[in-house]
């Protein structure tokens, strides 16, 4: 059975994390989801499987070819494909009001700590692109990752500097991503 039609049960079933159950913007950002979750296991389903070695090289191999796989398949894909504009100012609301009810302070200064790593001020988020070698990968809020639609095991949400990405984690990939998902300046 595909993701898609468990996530879609799941929000018009009761509105799960919070939301209502027939919010459009969740519903079209699921859909979305749904699409590339279907091409990545599509094309993951041939490669071979990943094995445990001492050989690092070895260990990436099967992540690489996902990866050139997925990069080939979405040759044409840009920032918006999965989070329109309509769809991230909604996600940027659902950042905001999550954060400042879980406590703002102590996300910001995790991000002002990540933002002087040279890894995140010279790769910004870029669809397609890999999660910057060496970056600290974000941990994200429980009162954040509560108020986000729930995704399926293949991507999750992390933060790159201030943007909200969207990863594949099989693949190493930035999938697509809100710009400025937490603002420059904000309140306490």
């Amino acid at each position: 059975m595909r993701y898609g039609p468990l996530i879609l049960l799941v929000t018009l079933a009761g509105g799960a994390n919070g939301q209502p159950a027939t919010d459009p913007m969740r519903h079209t950002f699921l859909q979305r989801v749904d699409e590339y979750v279907t091409l990545h296991r599509r094309l993951e389903a041939p490669l071979p499987r990943e094995v445990t070695t001492a050989d690092p090289e070895a260990l990436y191999v099967s992540r690489h070819a996902l990866a050139a796989a997925i990069r080939q398949a979405r040759a044409d894909a840009r920032q918006g494909d999965i989070f329109s504009p309509a769809i991230a100012g909604h996600f940027r609301g659902l950042v905001a009001d999550a954060l400042r009810a879980g406590g703002i302070t102590d996300m910001l200064a995790i991000l002002e700590e990540e933002n002087e790593d040279e890894n995140f001020v010279s790769n910004p988020a870029c669809v397609n692109a890999d999660y910057p070698a060496g970056g600290a990968i974000s941990l994200m809020p429980p009162s954040l990752l509560a108020a986000l639609p729930a995704l399926p095991p293949e991507l999750e949400y992390r933060f790159l500097g201030r943007d909200l990405i969207l990863w594949d984690v099989h693949a190493g990939l930035i999938v697509d991503f809100v710009p400025r998902a937490i603002p420059e300046t904000t309140e306490d």
